[in-house]
Order: C-alpha cells, then sequence, then structure tokens
C-alpha cells in the first residue's frame, strides 16, 4: 500500500477547501445549482498558474459558444434528449478542433441545467456563468500559492555540475593509466537522472511565472545538456586508450584545471586559450612512428577537440547572457 505524503494531504485538503468557499459563495449570492461551482473548482485546478490560467480561459470561451449552440438547439428541437445530444455531438467537436477537451464536461453539465430549467432566458445563462466564473476563479485564485521553487532548482543544477565536474576529474586521472578494463560509464547514468529531475521542475518552475518569464534555467540546463553529448564523446577516447604518449600528462593537467575551475559563472576564457595552445603544439609535434602511437596519438587529439568543444559550449552561453 502506497504511503500517503504530506504533499498529498495538503493537496486534497486545499481542493475541499475550495470546492467549499465555491459552493458558499454561490449560496450567498443565490445561484441555483451551487454545488456545480463546487465540482467546477474540482476540476480547474492544474498542476500550475499557467495551465490554470489557460484551462479558465479555454472554458469561458468554450461556454459562450456553447450558450449560442444549446439555443439553437433547444429554439428548433425542443428541451429533448435529441437536442441536447445533437448540441453534444457539436460542443465536443469544437472542443476537440480548439484543444478545448477540459471544457467538454463542465460547460456540458451547465447546459444541462438550462435542459433541465425548460427555458432560455437571461437570469438562466447569467446563473450558469456565475457558477463557472466563481468556480474556476477560486480554483485560479487557490493556484496562486504555487510558487517557483528556486532553492530546489539550485539544488539540482549544483547536482549536475557536480557530476559533471567528477567526469571530468575522472579522465584527468584514468588517461594517466593503459588499463581502462574497470573504467566504466556509469556516472553517467547519475548524470542522466540528475538533469531528468532538474528539466521537469525548470518546465514546472516557468510554468508557475504569470508576471515575467525567467527561462534561466531552462537555457542553463540546455547548455549542460549539450556539454554532456561531448563528454560522452571526451569518455570514449579516454576509454578507447592502452598507452600514454608524452602529451598526455599534459593533457590530463589540463581535465585536472577544467575539474578545478568548473563553477557556474566561469566564462572559461583562460581554459579555452589553454586548450588551443595545446592543440597547436601537437599538431606541430613529429608524427607518431608505429600504429599504436599513432591510434593512441590520435585519441588523444580527438579528446582535446571535443575538450574545446565541450569548453566552447559553456562560452557561447556566458556570452549570451551579457
Amino acid at each position: 500500500m502506497q504511503k500517503i505524503d504530506k504533499y498529498a494531504v495538503f493537496n486534497a485538503a486545499k481542493i475541499s477547501a475550495g470546492c467549499a468557499a465555491s459552493i458558499i459563495i454561490s449560496s450567498l449570492l443565490s445561484v441555483k445549482y451551487s454545488a456545480t461551482a463546487g465540482l467546477i473548482t474540482v476540476l480547474s485546478i492544474q498542476n500550475t498558474k499557467k495551465e490554470t490560467a489557460e484551462v479558465a480561459v479555454k472554458r469561458l470561451v468554450s461556454f459562450i459558444f456553447a450558450v449560442m449552440l444549446s439555443w439553437i438547439c433547444f429554439h428548433f428541437l425542443g428541451y429533448t434528449t435529441a437536442a441536447f445530444t445533437i448540441y453534444l455531438f457539436v460542443f465536443i467537436l469544437f472542443c476537440g478542433l480548439f484543444k478545448a477537451q477540459s471544457a467538454i464536461v463542465p460547460v456540458s453539465v451547465l447546459t444541462a441545467h438550462i435542459l433541465s430549467e425548460k427555458r432560455f432566458d437571461s437570469s438562466i445563462v447569467i446563473n450558469e456563468f456565475l457558477i463557472l466564473f466563481i468556480g474556476a476563479g477560486v480554483g485560479f485564485l487557490l493556484n496562486l500559492y504555487l510558487h517557483r521553487d528556486t532553492r530546489k532548482m539550485a539544488r539540482y543544477r549544483a547536482a549536475v555540475d557536480d557530476e559533471i565536474k567528477a567526469i571530468i576529474g575522472r579522465m584527468s586521472d584514468r588517461v594517466l593509466i593503459c588499463d581502462k578494463s574497470n573504467y566504466t560509464g556509469d556516472c553517467f547514468e547519475r548524470l542522466d537522472q540528475y538533469m531528468s529531475s532538474a528539466k521537469k521542475l525548470a518546465a514546472i518552475n516557468s510554468a508557475n511565472t504569470l508576471q515575467y518569464t525567467d527561462n534561466y534555467d531552462i537555457l542553463y540546463l540546455d547548455m549542460r545538456e549539450k556539454q554532456i553529448v561531448v563528454l560522452h564523446e571526451m569518455y570514449k577516447s579516454v576509454k578507447e586508450m592502452n598507452a600514454t604518449p608524452e602529451q598526455t600528462k599534459i593533457i590530463s593537467a589540463l581535465l585536472k584545471k577544467i575539474n578545478e575551475e568548473y563553477h557556474e559563472n566561469n566564462n572559461v576564457s583562460s581554459l579555452l586559450d589553454e586548450t588551443d595552445r595545446i592543440i597547436l603544439e601537437m599538431k606541430n609535434q613529429k608524427m607518431p612512428e608505429t600504429r599504436e602511437e599513432f591510434e593512441n596519438r590520435a585519441s588523444l587529439y580527438t579528446l582535446m577537440i571535443r575538450t574545446r568543444e565541450f569548453l566552447s559550449i559553456k562560452s557561447m552561453f556566458m556570452k549570451s547572457r551579457i
């Protein structure tokens, strides 16, 4: 049996309280079918502020269309099951066309009230509008408490960065060792898990911001995701090596320096300069004499090109933030 956490209890209490508030407000305003307002509140509460606002707007537009459509159906076919069936058929098609499926049930319930009343006048239309307005309004107000979880986001970003930093640190050590048999890529699995959690939270945080659009977290994680793709290639280059050419110590020192200077606000300009210098020196060195030397030098050179690409991604991101 699954354990009920504190958030589930809080969420259930919030929805129940919102439902009760809508019913009470509707009753105080002498709105008929006041219980329906409570149910609309339940249906209006979404995971984010933007989703709640979008659902409310779609239901309002759908309600206006439903009022006109139901008037036509009831006027020509009477307050019959056939008229309501035709209304429902057209209304479902309308909601599907404009991706407003969330409006089908609550708005059709309001239309069913008109069918039950067997009259179509301004008072019944206003009554149904108030039900929708109160129910959706209370639902939206309840979701105003949702806020961007910046602390948790900072922890996720730090976890991603720490794991990338650790991977680079291991590379700086492993590149000096000939035997790579126990050099596995398990660390990338943890990194992917951190990235997945961070991206989900970044999307939720963005959707819980109505006043402005702060997409730093999304862009930052996108930058790190591109780096991770390159990091995989760097790992492969290190894994392929079965010897330690003389250039290995220089490259190991560079990777160690990247590990030490790795942080969110580093523009990596000095690291790029040093990487370019090492690449140029490798080009000017004499050609390898044996096939094994050639293969290992090729892996080292590929590692340096990928390292430069890794750093360039961060450099472009930092320049875009200026």
